[in-house]
């Protein structure tokens, strides 16, 4: 070195570079990693270069880094091979760090009689390395349980994060994680990251098993229906969210029937079996259980056989009774009556509707009556004819043959009446009408008319086209047998 360039480093070194009036800035402070390397850098760089600069470090100890002029450097014997200046820049770069290197740096320069000088730090870290997370259990029961996480690494003033699932825990910047009460949500993976100013690390997943559940337990029947059919068959599955996978119990109104296992199969099912039918779920880490709401399985018996007793024939006399009774076989829900294709009103129903009373029995009563028996899986019908016999009064027999005889009484009389009027009825003069021992007979011609009992008609007249009537009596005697006896015949 010069005796110019000595003379400088001296004035420089005794004048500590408190009278400088330009202030350089420099990037930092830096971070470093042991092993590593930085670069200290002006980012107001002198102009024009000067010719000697002079870097300080400032840490453990103090000393003068280099003295770097346009004829070479001067570097301290611990920096010797790890740093090279820049003479253009006045940058510095050390590499090989160590913890030693940790301190503070300043560089300081004259440009035409005029001092500047600036400064940094640098603080030196090993790099986070070997993170680990572990958790006090694996195994938790859920709401039951707690545990706790625990992060390590290696490296210099680590922080810590945990994450679930990637989700950032939230406040749990700390080397422990403590989880309370634990959820199935809490299963993990977890995670923990520790950095520092050099370097970020994730440790391996820490997966935790939480028993939870049984769930509430549901019942799905199928084929779904409100009713179904004797001989059909049915299958029930019971479902619950739980872990481990829950064990299943079905049961009968309430009732346990020694079956097991998530599905329970009806076959040919008949109607001994309709009940409400429940699952109950148990899960052996939770010691806990759930049981299903009931599922209404109804069994019917097809109808058949549907017929209609009475208590009387086909024919029934009036103002008597009939009880006419409807049956089946099978599961009867409903019966429903009817007369000649009516619904049937205006006799007494038993509340089951299988009776019907009739009391009593009028004409219009008669008709032909069914009943339809049914359960919503099926159906008959039966039917029955009823004929009532409802005889006559007497008092409109008497009438009827009253109006009879006055009926016929009337057409004999204008029968005579008109023949008499023509002149065509009567004995000849002198003639005398045959004598007969025990009765008399008239004998007349007259028109072919009806007449009513005890009326005979004789032979036609083929002569003179003349009906005979022959009027006979047995009790007639004297007088008016004679006024009655007598043959009227003529042309009409």
């Amino acid at each position: 070195m010069d005796s110019h360039a000595l003379l400088t480093v001296g004035i420089l070194s005794a004048i500590g570079f408190c009278s400088c009036k330009n202030e350089l800035l420099l990037n930092g402070p830096l971070d470093g990693a042991v092993g590593g390397s930085v670069e200290f850098t002006l980012i107001n760089p002198p102009s024009p270069p000067p010719n000697l600069i002079t870097w300080r470090f400032t840490g453990y100890t103090e000393n003068i880094i280099v003295n770097s002029f346009s004829g070479g450097n001067e570097t301290h014997v611990d920096y010797v091979g790890r740093i090279s200046v820049n003479k253009t820049t006045a940058s510095l770069k050390l590499r090989g760090l160590t913890h030693n290197d940790t301190g503070r740096y300043s560089v300081s320069f004259l440009i035409s009689g005029v001092g500047y000088q600036g400064g940094t730090s640098l603080t030196v870290f090993d790099k986070i390395s070997n993170v680990k997370a572990e958790a006090n259990q694996h195994e938790l029961v859920e709401f039951n349980s707690s545990v706790i996480l625990t992060c390590s690494a290696s490296g210099s003033y680590p922080s810590f994060r945990w994450f679930n699932r990637s989700a950032d825990v939230t406040g749990s910047d700390n080397r422990t994680l403590t989880v309370v009460n634990v959820t199935r949500y809490d299963t993990g993976p977890f995670q923990c990251e520790a950095s520092n100013a050099i370097n970020v690390e994730m440790s391996s997943e820490v997966n935790l098993t939480i028993a939870y559940g049984p769930d509430s337990a549901v019942v799905t029947v199928k084929p779904p229906d409100s009713f179904y059919s004797s001989g059909s068959d049915i299958t029930l599955s019971c479902s619950s969210e739980s872990k481990p996978a829950a064990q299943f119990q079905w049961a009968l109104n309430g009732t346990l029937l020694g079956r097991e296992g998530p599905e329970l199969r009806l076959e040919n099912v008949q109607a001994s079996q309709s009940g409400a039918y429940s699952c109950r779920a148990y899960n052996s880490k939770t010691h806990r259980s759930e049981t299903s709401s009931p599922s209404t399985i109804t069994v019917l018996e097809r109808i058949s056989g549907a017929a209609i007793t009475s208590t009387g024939g086909v024919w029934i006399e009036c103002k008597s009774s009939v009880i006419l009774t409807c049956d089946a076989q099978g599961s009867i829900i409903t019966r429903e009556w009817r007369k000649d294709g009516n619904p049937l009103h205006g006799v007494n129903i038993d509340e089951l509707n299988r009776t019907v009373s009739i009391s009593p029995l009028k004409k219009e009563d008669k008709g032909y009556y069914t009943c339809q028996v049914s359960n919503p899986v099926s159906s008959e019908t039966a039917s029955k004819g009823l004929i009532v016999n409802c005889p006559l009064p007497p008092w409109v027999i008497v009438i009827i043959v009253i109006g009879v005889l006055i009926g016929v009484t009337a057409v004999i009389g204008i029968s005579i009446f008109l023949l008499k009027k023509k002149g065509k009825l009567g004995l000849p003069m002198g003639r005398q009408a045959p004598q007969q021992n025990n009765a008399s007979t008239t004998s007349a011609a007259l028109p072919r008319a009806g007449l009513g009992n005890g009326v005979n008609v004789g032979e036609q007249n083929t002569e003179h086209q003349y009906d005979t009537i022959m009027l006979t009596s047995s009790s007639m005697s004297g007088p008016q047998a004679h006024s009655l006896k007598g043959q009227v015949s003529g042309k009409l």
